[in-house]
C-alpha cells in the first residue's frame, strides 16, 4: 500500500487529476462525460449507495430528473468535498476540490475512480485498470496558484 506525500486537511483546496492508463482515452462519447459528472454528483457524499438509489428512483420515475431526486425530502446530503471547478478531457481530468470532512478528498476520488472504471469496463466489454495509478494531487496554497489553475 502506497503512502501519499500530501496530507489532506479540512477547508483546504486541492488540485486532483488523473489520466487514462497508457494515456488512453477515458471518455469515448458524450454519454461517458455525462456518467462521470453524475458520479461526481452522487458519490460526493459520506453515505454510500446513492448511485443505486438513483438507478432505482429513475426506474420508478422515468420522467424525473437528477435534480428531482436530489430534492427528495428524506435525503440529507453530507458532501465529502466542495467541487469548485472541473475539466474533463478525452484522456484525463482535473478537479479543484475543497475538503469538507476528514479523508474527504481521498474517499471521493476513490469512489469516482472505482465507479467510473466499473461503468467504462462494462460498457466497453473490457477489464482491468482504466486510470494511471491513484490520482495525483497538489495543495493549492495561494491565490496565485488557484488563479493559474
Amino acid at each position: 500500500m502506497s503512502t501519499r506525500r500530501i496530507i489532506f486537511a479540512n477547508d483546504e483546496f486541492y488540485h486532483a487529476f488523473n489520466r487514462g492508463v497508457d494515456k488512453r482515452d477515458i471518455f469515448l462519447e458524450a454519454k461517458d462525460y455525462d456518467r462521470f459528472l453524475l458520479s461526481m454528483n452522487l458519490l460526493n457524499d459520506t453515505n454510500d449507495g446513492l448511485m443505486i438509489e438513483w438507478r432505482d428512483y429513475k426506474k420508478s420515475n422515468p420522467q424525473k430528473s437528477l435534480d428531482d431526486f436530489l430534492k427528495v425530502p428524506f435525503r440529507k446530503s453530507d458532501p465529502l468535498v466542495e467541487i469548485l471547478a472541473y475539466c474533463l478531457n478525452p484522456n484525463h481530468y482535473h478537479l479543484i476540490l475543497k475538503q469538507l470532512v476528514d479523508k474527504g478528498v481521498e474517499r471521493f476520488m476513490h469512489k469516482i475512480g472505482t465507479s467510473y472504471t466499473k461503468y467504462f469496463n462494462m460498457k466497453n466489454k473490457r477489464s482491468g485498470t482504466l486510470f494511471q495509478g491513484t490520482f495525483k494531487s497538489t495543495h493549492i496554497d495561494s491565490n496565485e496558484y488557484l488563479l493559474y489553475l
